[in-house]
């Protein structure tokens, strides 16, 4: 057998194998050559465009600090001021003509009694100078037309006048109350209501301290610096001798034992860092060893009251606290 017959021997015992293998398959062989399943999709492309997700940032609130307390109110102070200087002459002269001295006034009379005052060397005008009126050791009436007589019941405020010894007293005023302390500036007379009685119930011949400010109500800024003043007849004063102290008793800022002495006749007082709220004052006529000296006017106790809130009255003062 030659080489070219066996080469073609060859070709066609593997063309019949495979045709064996293509004919099983086709007739339903085994599943070991099936083809493999199709790879899964790819995912999908990202997209280079696309808009990062939105986050929110929440900023923490600062946190809230409390507002810095408040410093203390300084104490209330009471100090002496200088005096205001005398006016130019002529002086002053103030005099009460009605009633007449020791005059006798009917009961029924009285309530209408009309008080009258003659001023000469000192005009007067309101929010200006003027002139301070009293009855019996009451808070004074600023008289502003002295030409108008001042019925006695306004002067008596709101009390009934009753029987009995009655004193007025009369002074010169200027217009931020300190009184005018030359001699013939005050007037004092008395007068009986019902029937006379003895002089030995006139105090007006001992030594008489006459309470004169502080007085009612202060707005804004007249709370300020509040004048401490008084009027004195029938005593002198002097270091060592009879003087005058004030004493505030009670009130806002008001620490222990705050008072003062005056010992110069003349010589005004004046309160400092007064806060919203009602004061008590007394002021007292002592001898050197430091006793009341005998007389109904000599220990006077008076309230005010202070409110800075409201905006400061640049009118007439307003109407008197009653006394305590």
């Amino acid at each position: 057998m030659t080489a070219t017959t066996k080469t073609a021997n060859f070709w066609r015992t593997a063309l019949g194998a495979s045709l064996l293998t293509i004919g099983a398959a086709a007739c339903g062989g085994g599943s070991d050559n099936l083809p493999p399943p199709p790879p899964p999709p790819p995912p999908p492309a990202a997209t280079v465009d696309a808009a990062p997700p939105e986050t929110t940032t929440v900023t923490p609130a600062p946190e809230e600090t409390a507002p810095p307390p408040k410093p203390p109110a300084p104490p209330v102070t009471l100090l002496p001021g200088a005096p205001s200087p005398n006016p130019p002459a002529p002086l002053p002269v103030v005099k009460i003509t009605a009633p007449t001295h020791n005059q006798v006034i009917a009961v029924d009379k009285a309530a209408d009694f009309g008080v009258k005052l003659d001023v000469k060397n000192w005009p007067t005008a309101v929010a200006s100078t003027h002139v301070h009126l009293i009855l019996d050791n009451k808070p004074y009436k600023a008289i502003y037309e002295t030409k108008t007589p001042s019925k006695l019941s306004e002067l008596a405020g709101g009390e009934p006048l009753a029987e009995g010894l009655h004193v007025l007293v009369a002074f010169a005023s200027r217009a931020n109350h300190e009184s005018v302390k030359t001699r013939e500036a005050m007037a004092i007379t008395t007068f009986w209501i019902g029937k006379k009685g003895g002089a030995a119930a006139d105090p007006t011949k001992k030594p008489m301290f006459i309470y004169s400010r502080p007085k009612g109500n202060y707005s804004g800024d007249r709370g300020n610096h509040v004048l401490v003043d008084f009027q004195l007849a029938n005593v002198t004063l002097g270091e060592g001798k009879n003087h005058v102290k004030f004493t505030v008793l009670s009130g806002p800022g008001v620490e222990k034992d705050l008072s003062a002495t005056v010992t110069k006749f003349g010589t005004p007082l004046y309160l400092d860092n007064l806060q919203n709220g009602s004061y008590t004052i007394k002021g007292e006529l002592l001898d050197r060893s430091g006793k009341v000296i005998e007389g109904p006017w000599n220990s006077t106790t008076r309230t005010f009251n202070i409110d800075h809130d409201v905006p400061t009255d640049l009118g007439p003062p307003a109407p008197a606290t009653p006394a305590q």
